[in-house]
């Protein structure tokens, strides 16, 4: 398992998913809290962070006018990731399922706790505000999935 993610422009940002040999990569932008939607939607499923663990959870990154939509599925210690990318993100016109593979939730979460380690190490607090314009670095739940990673190893 593996996941980057970049800030590459003003307002936009790629990287790619790697789960079972199987790779995706993708770009959002600053329309919405893109990163702080995909840690929301992975604290929602697990019971140690969230007060009402829910067991399906998703979010969109938008690429204007296209998109994708990530669907996280938890099965007792598993996560299940669908991506699926829409020509445009507004009438749902899908396009493909991208990626739909498992693997352990602490597995990702430790992927994604490592690709913001770095992003933070490269820009910083301010710096992620001053390239992501609209939204402030999503320390909050970064913490969370952080201590979560942490107190598992």
């Amino acid at each position: 398992m593996r996941f980057k993610y970049e800030l590459t422009g003003r307002g936009w940002a790629s990287g790619f998913i790697e789960m079972n040999s199987n790779t995706f990569y993708f770009a959002t932008s600053y329309i919405t809290d893109a990163l702080d939607e995909m840690l929301k939607a992975l604290i929602l499923l697990n019971p140690e962070l969230s007060p009402f663990p829910v067991s399906n959870s998703q979010f969109e990154w938008n690429e204007e006018p296209g998109g994708t939509v990530w669907k996280f599925r938890k099965i007792d210690d598993l996560l299940h990731v669908q991506i699926m990318s829409f020509e445009n993100l507004r009438n749902k016109k899908q396009l493909v399922i991208e990626l739909n593979e498992s693997c352990s939730i602490l597995e990702f979460s430790e992927a994604v706790v490592q690709a913001l380690d770095l992003l933070l190490s490269l820009h910083g607090k301010e710096g992620y505000k001053e390239k992501w314009v609209n939204y402030d670095f999503p320390t909050n739940n970064y913490l969370k999935l952080k201590g979560f990673v942490t107190k598992k190893n």
